[in-house]
């Protein structure tokens, strides 16, 4: 994204410091501390307001950041206030208390209603040099969740399936009976899609374009790739595996091709973000013909680009969010939990190679797909996706946030070596599996339920649990720690 494409409206509502006689210590400017946030907040621009100064009246602020709200992607208010406009727009909000000031801010009316994450800072330079670093790195962090927010707001995801609806994780599953007339898994696909769409654009700012297999045939660049480029993306993924296992070199070129595809088609329609849960290139395929996106979204991930097997849009959108917030790829996958070895496991045949969010790669065994259509191994249809082996002893976060409750699941723990915990493990399931040991796997348990939050999770190396809270926080949404949190 371009340099100062996130604009945040910037309230100055005190000069910093408050009956400040030291003569030992100098204070932090309002201009000193624009200028420190502005050099290391990287793609953040500061539309800046100082009340403190003489010809910047509060009232005329106020009516400037409401008549120009849809002009920015959030707010920063630092100081003290007795006027509580500018920290309540219902923008995304960061309120600066600024240390040392009597405390004119009302954290509590901030946490009842939501929206506004509390910051501290050393203004006076009283505190030792690394409390008050911290304090400063605490502040970027959160302005950076504000930036994140505001690349979701942007963002522009292609969905490209088959299927009737943008999010199928939850629809026309389990007991319809449960719900009532208005539960939108009843809904028709074009009423649900219309619905689902306008929550998203509503919560997230986010648009979602779908499109089918046709439209996937009639694409200029599908019908004609660049075999060369194909070629070259295809051996780059073998050189780059640990082995090659059950599927064939047709199949990754194929794979090559699926990459290529989804890349041109992103272009085509201006996203930034797929889902791909079609298997070919080409309608009504047959069983030797198919084709899956495994091993595409995992190179688009190591291209920082969000590329998410299936329809599960409140997936989808959880990646986003990791990718935008912590700068690592997630995992797509099916969700279970072994109470017994206390354990929760997110499993699918892929997942990202770049698990730190940089260059270095985890190792990753290219294979045959288990939901192919075919049962034999290394034949045309096979397929190919990878078998990623996740260190074990890693901070990981599972979670999901889900739109329609506007509430997030989410847990953490450590990596688990499952090859040594379970027999053939490499053969059961899907072929990529997370295993994570969470603070309690029976409370994980106590919260699933399909109907509601479907039967996918995202799995992000790093504990994130605390951005995630902060991440509730500012979208207003009930954040669910399904590790810690009974069950109401």
């Amino acid at each position: 994204m371009d340099s100062h494409e996130t604009k945040l409206y910037t309230v100055f509502l005190d000069a910093g410091v408050q009956h400040f006689e030291s003569e030992a210590l100098t204070p932090t400017t309002n201009q000193d501390l624009l200028r420190q946030l502005e050099e290391r907040c990287t793609g953040v621009e500061f539309i800046a307001r100082d009340v403190s100064r003489p010809g910047t009246e509060l009232d005329a602020v106020a009516d400037e950041l409401q008549t120009r709200r849809d002009e920015f992607d959030g707010v920063l208010t630092i100081g003290g206030m007795s006027d509580y406009r500018p920290a309540l727009t219902g923008l995304p909000t960061v309120a600066l208390y600024n240390f040392p000031e009597f405390s004119h801010l009302p954290f509590a009316l901030f946490e009842q209603r939501g929206g506004v994450l509390p910051a501290s800072y050393d203004r006076g330079n009283l505190c030792r040099p690394a409390q008050r670093d911290a304090m400063f790195e605490d502040l970027v962090a959160k302005i950076g969740l504000l930036d994140t927010l505001a690349q979701v707001r942007r963002s522009h995801v292609l969905l490209i399936t088959d299927r009737p609806y943008v999010d199928d994780d939850n629809v026309h599953r389990g007991d319809l009976s449960l719900g009532d007339a208005d539960d939108l898994r009843l809904k028709p696909p074009e009423e649900f899609n219309e619905v689902f769409r306008g929550m998203v654009r509503d919560v997230l700012g986010t648009e979602i374009t779908k499109i089918g297999t046709e439209e996937v045939a009639a694409s200029e660049s599908v019908r004609n790739p660049d075999e060369d480029e194909a070629r070259r993306v295809a051996q780059a993924w073998i050189a780059g595996a640990k082995e090659v296992r059950g599927t064939t070199e047709r199949e990754v070129l194929n794979s090559a091709r699926m990459y290529l595809a989804i890349k041109a088609l992103m272009a085509e329609h201006g996203a930034n973000a797929s889902a791909t849960h079609i298997r070919s290139l080409t309608p009504h395929p047959s069983p030797q013909e198919m084709v899956w996106p495994s091993l595409a979204n995992s190179q688009l991930q190591t291209e920082g680009v969000v590329g998410c097997c299936q329809g599960h849009m409140n997936v989808v959108l959880t990646h986003m969010l990791a990718q935008f917030g912590f700068g690592r790829p997630s995992m797509m996958g099916d969700f279970m939990v072994d109470v017994g070895n206390g354990v929760s496991i997110v499993m699918h045949c892929g997942a990202p190679w770049n698990l730190w969010g940089g260059d270095e790669k985890a190792p990753y065994i290219i294979r045959d797909h288990a939901e192919r259509h075919v049962k034999e191994h290394s034949v045309p249809g096979c397929g190919a996706c990878s078998e990623v082996l996740f260190p074990p002893g890693e901070s990981a976060t599972v979670w999901r946030i889900d739109v329609a409750t506007r509430s997030i699941l989410v847990h953490t723990g450590l990596t688990v070596d499952a090859y040594s915990l379970y027999t053939d493990w490499t053969n059961i399931m899907c072929r990529s599996k997370l295993v994570v040991e969470p603070e309690d796997a029976a409370r994980v348990q106590s919260h699933l339920f399909p109907d509601v939050y479907g039967v996918h999770r995202s799995g992000t190396i790093g504990d994130f649990r605390e951005q995630i809270r902060q991440i509730g926080k500012l979208l207003n949404f009930k954040v669910i720690e399904d590790d810690r949190t009974p069950l109401e």
